[in-house]
């Protein structure tokens, strides 16, 4: 809930109030009016709502009710007078005591209604002057009925005053300067959050743009470039660890590995899977997207040889399926982690591997038998080829 800059009557508290609850402001405005009969309870209600209210940064839609300003000044006036009407009425207070509260009342007003509108004109530091003095004037009022300490209503009187003149005055300071704070603090933040995006699109995003402008004529490596542009981008935009950096993105490929991740930043088991098939499309040029299905999971020793394992089903399947895209989908549900990777390439048969090729028998199954996992290949010469590596969490 904010409070407009125009068409207001005082603070503008009653357009606010209307613009938030969608109700027409002249409701509101009546509302007020009649509360401060009872006691004054719709001006003590209003100034409450106007301390706390903050100011709208833009104008607010106009009312087709919209009136002119002397009808305002007219409401504001008789606002006022129905609320010292109410006090006199249902309090018993006489008029002469109730004067010097007016006045108090009438010198917040203006200080609030200069606090209101910005400190920074000379109108403003004329504004908050004159309702000081006004409220020094309502309380040396009260002082003055004080007969010599003989009549103790005046005096406590003269005390309450003093209290809720000062107050008044210090109240809205502090709530503006409080406000300013806030809002030289989001300013801040947002500074810093466009120098930063800044600097990661400098840093990452036109340093590929560079890259892929001078090797243009190398499809491979332009395809390459850009999908270790678009996992950075990715990992950074929702919070998780980034898989490639533009430093990456700027070497050229590197020869195959069967070794494992070398990031050593993912903590969790979707994060260092990412991580992995980034490493394998920089490697063979396959292009990977990850399918994960449930939570995510600390990476702990089990899960971490699990990861591996399937990277180096992916790595068998860049260096022997032929194919440029791989088939990944992981999913950790009932308490089960179970990684897939499905190529559509020429396949083999499992039973022929040779006993020197050590990367089926000891990369994957050795590994998930020594967590108490398993591992299953399903493959057939020209049927393509499908790992699947499992362990309990």
């Amino acid at each position: 809930m904010v409070r407009p800059q125009t068409g207001r009557v005082i603070a503008g508290v009653a357009g606010g109030v209307a613009q938030h609850l969608g109700v027409d402001v002249l409701v509101v405005r009546g509302t007020f009016i009649v509360l401060s009969l009872f006691s004054g309870f719709g001006a003590v209600l209003y100034a409450a709502l106007w301390m706390f209210i903050p100011v709208a940064q833009g104008p607010a839609p106009r009312s087709r009710w919209e009136m002119p300003h002397g009808a305002h000044v007219g409401l504001a006036v008789l606002g006022v007078l129905a609320g010292l009407a109410g006090t006199v009425a249902m309090s018993g207070l006489s008029l002469p005591v109730l004067v010097p509260v007016a006045v108090v009342v009438l010198g917040a007003l203006i200080a609030w209604l200069a606090y209101d509108r910005g400190l920074d004109s000379a109108m403003s530091g004329l504004s908050i002057t004159l309702g000081s003095l006004l409220v020094l004037a309502g309380v040396v009022l009260s002082v003055l009925r004080w007969n010599g300490g003989q009549d103790f209503g005046p005096a406590l009187l003269a005390v309450a005053l003093t209290v809720v003149g000062l107050g008044a005055l210090v109240v809205p300071l502090l709530l503006k300067l409080w406000r300013s704070l806030a809002q030289e603090q989001a300013g801040k933040a947002a500074s810093e959050e466009r120098a930063e995006i800044a600097a990661r699109l400098h840093d990452s995003v036109l340093q590929t743009l560079a890259l892929i402008q001078k090797r243009a004529q190398d499809p491979g490596e332009v395809v390459r470039l850009a999908r270790a542009q678009e996992r950075e981008l990715r990992g950074w935009l929702f919070d998780a660890p980034a898989v490639a950096g533009p430093a990456s993105a700027g070497r050229g490929s590197h020869g195959p590995t069967t070794s494992g991740p070398t990031t050593s930043g993912p903590t969790s088991v979707f994060s260092a899977l990412e991580a992995a098939c980034g490493e394998v499309e920089d490697l063979f040029g396959v292009r990977i997207s990850p399918v994960r299905v449930g939570e995510d999971a600390a990476l702990s020793d089990a899960t971490k040889l699990t990861v591996q394992a399937a990277r180096e089903a992916m790595v068998n399947a860049g260096k022997h399926a032929g194919v440029e895209t791989l088939d990944v989908y992981a999913e950790n549900l009932g308490g089960q982690l179970s990684i897939f990777v499905r190529d559509r390439g020429v396949g083999f048969d499992p039973q022929a591997v040779p006993a020197d090729r050590h990367g089926l028998k000891d990369s994957i199954q050795a590994r998930m038998e020594s967590v108490g996992g398993r591992a299953r290949v399903r493959s057939a010469p020209g049927e393509g080829t499908e790992v699947e590596v499992t362990v309990a969490l």
